[in-house]
C-alpha cells in the first residue's frame, strides 16, 4: 500500500511533457503539454514548461506623455504601484531560456487538465494563440529587482535588452525597451520557487549573448529606430563605424511588388516606428492590442521578415543558432548531390517574371537557400515548387 501510494505521487509529479517520447507515451492525437506550450509561444523544440504562475504585467505610461513633468523624472521602486500605466493579467510562463507572459488563460503544469493546457480553448478576441503579453529570451533580461508594494505582494522590476546600449539625449541610438513590472499572484512558496528557477535560467542567459547581438545586428528595426521616423538616417554608429542598413530581401534592389503608395507604406512604418518606440523591438516586443491590429492592416515591405520570423517563432530559432546557415554551406561547399542537381534545373524557372530571378544576384540567393535546407533536411533534400515558394519569400 505504502509502494503505490509513493507511486502515484511520482506519478502526479513528474510531467510526460518533458520525458523522451518513449518514456512518456505521447500520443499523436493527444498533443502533450510541452508541446501545447511550445506552440502558443512559438519555442523551439528545446524548451519545456518548467514553473508557471498567475502574474499582473504593469507596462508604463507611453513615451509620447512622458513630456508631462507628471511622467518624468526617476523611477520610484516604492511608488510604483501608485503610477498609471496599462496593466495585463494573465499567465507567466517559465522554460530554459524564456520568459513568456500571455493573457490567455493556459497551464501547463502537471496538475493541468487536458482542457486547461489546451491554447485554444475559449476566444482570443483577435490576439492568436499567445495572446497579449511578450516571448522574452533570457539573455534579453538586462536586469530584475524586487520592488516594495503596498499589499506586501511579490512584485519584479524587469529590465530587458537588445544586446546594445541605448541612445540618451547626448549620445544617438535606439530607446532602451520598457521596463516590464511584474506582479506575482500566489503564495510565498510559489513566489520563492519561480523566482528560483528565473536566476538560473539568468545565469544560463549569459552565455548566449553574442547570440543575441549577431542574431540583432540583422534586424532592420535596429536600424530602423535608431533616429527619429522623419530624420534623415545617421551615417555612423556612436563608435564612429559606417552603418548601412540591414538586407531585407530582394525587394529592396529591385522593387517590391505592388503599388507602395497605393499600399500606404510609408504611414505603417510610421505607426510601427511609434509602436516600437514604446513597445521594444524584436527580442524585447510586447504584444499589446495594437500589435495585433497593425498585423492585419497589413506589414510594411521593410518590417515584413522581421516581423514573420518573430511571429512564427523562427526568430527563436536562429537565436540559438545564429550561423547555422552560414556554416551549413561552407561545411559541403562545392559538394553534390541529386537534390542540387534538381535545384539547378529549376532556378531559372522560379517566377521568372520578377526581375531579381533575371539576374545572377537573386538566382545565387535562391540556390543558397535551397541548397542548405536540402544539406540540413537530407530526407527531404529537395521537390518541385519548393523553389517557387523560397522565390516568393526572398
Amino acid at each position: 500500500m505504502f509502494l503505490q501510494n509513493l507511486v502515484q505521487k511520482a506519478q502526479s509529479l513528474i510531467d510526460p511533457a518533458v520525458l523522451p517520447e518513449a518514456l512518456g507515451g505521447i500520443s499523436s492525437d493527444r498533443p502533450s503539454k510541452a508541446y501545447l506550450f511550445r506552440h502558443q509561444f512559438r519555442l523551439p523544440d528545446s524548451q519545456n514548461p518548467l514553473h508557471e504562475i498567475t502574474a499582473e504585467l504593469t507596462l508604463p505610461v507611453k513615451a509620447s506623455l512622458g513630456k508631462n513633468p507628471a511622467h518624468t523624472g526617476s523611477w520610484d521602486k516604492t511608488n510604483w504601484d501608485r503610477e498609471r500605466g496599462t496593466h495585463y493579467v494573465g499567465q507567466l510562463h517559465l522554460s530554459e531560456q524564456f520568459l513568456c507572459f500571455s493573457t490567455v488563460n493556459t497551464s501547463f503544469i502537471s496538475t493541468a487538465s487536458t482542457s486547461s493546457s489546451s491554447a485554444f480553448t475559449g476566444r482570443t478576441h483577435g490576439t492568436g494563440p499567445s495572446g497579449n503579453g511578450f516571448t522574452l529570451p533570457l539573455c534579453a533580461v538586462r536586469r530584475v529587482e524586487r520592488l516594495h508594494t503596498q499589499s506586501f505582494m511579490f512584485a519584479l522590476a524587469i529590465q530587458s535588452w537588445n544586446g546594445h546600449e541605448a541612445g540618451t539625449e547626448e549620445k544617438a541610438g535606439c530607446p532602451a525597451p520598457p521596463k516590464l513590472t511584474i506582479q506575482l499572484e500566489g503564495s510565498r512558496q510559489q513566489c520563492d520557487r519561480f523566482c528560483d528557477g528565473l536566476k538560473k535560467g539568468l545565469r544560463q542567459g549569459i552565455k548566449e549573448v553574442e547570440n543575441l547581438r549577431t542574431v540583432v545586428q540583422d534586424s532592420y528595426s535596429e536600424y530602423f529606430l535608431f533616429n527619429e521616423f522623419d530624420q534623415a538616417p545617421t551615417a555612423t554608429k556612436p563608435d564612429g563605424t559606417p552603418r548601412a542598413p540591414p538586407d531585407t530581401g530582394l525587394g529592396n534592389i529591385f522593387r517590391y511588388p505592388g503599388n507602395s503608395r497605393k499600399l500606404r507604406d510609408r504611414s505603417k512604418m510610421r505607426l510601427w516606428h511609434e509602436y516600437m518606440k514604446d513597445n521594444g523591438r524584436n527580442t524585447t516586443i510586447v504584444r499589446q492590442p495594437d500589435f495585433h491590429r497593425l498585423v492585419r492592416v497589413g506589414l510594411p515591405n521593410l518590417l515584413r521578415g522581421e516581423i514573420w520570423e518573430l511571429t512564427s517563432g523562427a526568430f527563436y530559432l536562429r537565436l540559438q543558432k545564429p550561423k547555422m546557415y552560414q556554416e551549413m554551406l561552407k561545411a559541403h561547399e562545392n559538394e553534390q548531390s541529386l537534390a542540387i542537381e534538381e535545384i539547378e534545373k529549376d532556378l531559372n524557372r522560379s517566377l521568372p517574371e520578377y526581375a531579381g530571378f533575371q539576374s545572377e544576384e537573386g538566382i545565387g540567393r535562391l540556390r543558397r537557400v535551397l541548397t542548405a535546407y536540402s544539406w540540413s533536411n537530407t530526407d527531404v533534400g529537395y521537390c518541385q515548387a519548393m523553389n517557387i515558394v523560397v522565390a516568393a519569400l526572398l
